[in-house]
């Protein structure tokens, strides 16, 4: 990763925690659903492919929750419109991670087969060298015990 990579993401992330600050301070509260679900202490977070991401604690630990536009209740129309307009951008951004994730596992998977059949061959090549050095061995062996049945023969 470069500097400038590195340093986009940094000013992203310093964004993306402002947001989150001033949206605590702004929709702390409880979210009742025109289906009625209710999510206490909610947080709108944002647009995500496939709604309005929250984060809530109903008592609990904090949860989150994707919420399709049409479940808010009217009087958060502008707010909720105003994020909606970001779900295609999320929606692209969701696919282009999608398939970097797959370009990075088939590149993964390429270089751990790559990697497997190198250390087939090297297995193979050593396993013969290992062979040739035993057949020697077993020659200056036989040679050896030949030459110490008879020591005064030439």
């Amino acid at each position: 990763m470069d500097a400038d990579t590195t340093e986009d993401n940094e000013m992203k992330m310093r964004v993306v925690l402002l947001l989150v600050g001033i949206a605590a301070v702004s929709f702390a509260g409880d979210l009742v659903t025109k289906s009625g679900m209710v999510f206490r202490n909610y947080v709108l977070m944002g647009a995500d492919a496939k709604g309005i991401k929250i984060f809530y604690n109903n008592g609990g630990e904090d949860r989150q929750a994707v919420l399709p536009v049409s479940e808010f209740p009217d009087d958060m129309k502008d707010t909720v419109n105003r994020i909606a307009k970001k779900i295609p951008d999320a929606r692209k951004a969701a696919q282009e991670k999608t398939k970097q994730d797959r370009l990075d596992k088939a590149t993964s998977t390429k270089q751990a087969k790559e990697t497997a059949a190198r250390q087939k061959k090297s297995a193979t090549i050593l396993q013969k060298e290992q062979d040739n050095y035993k057949k020697v061995q077993e020659k200056i062996q036989k040679k050896s015990s030949k030459s110490e049945k008879n020591p005064f023969k030439k």
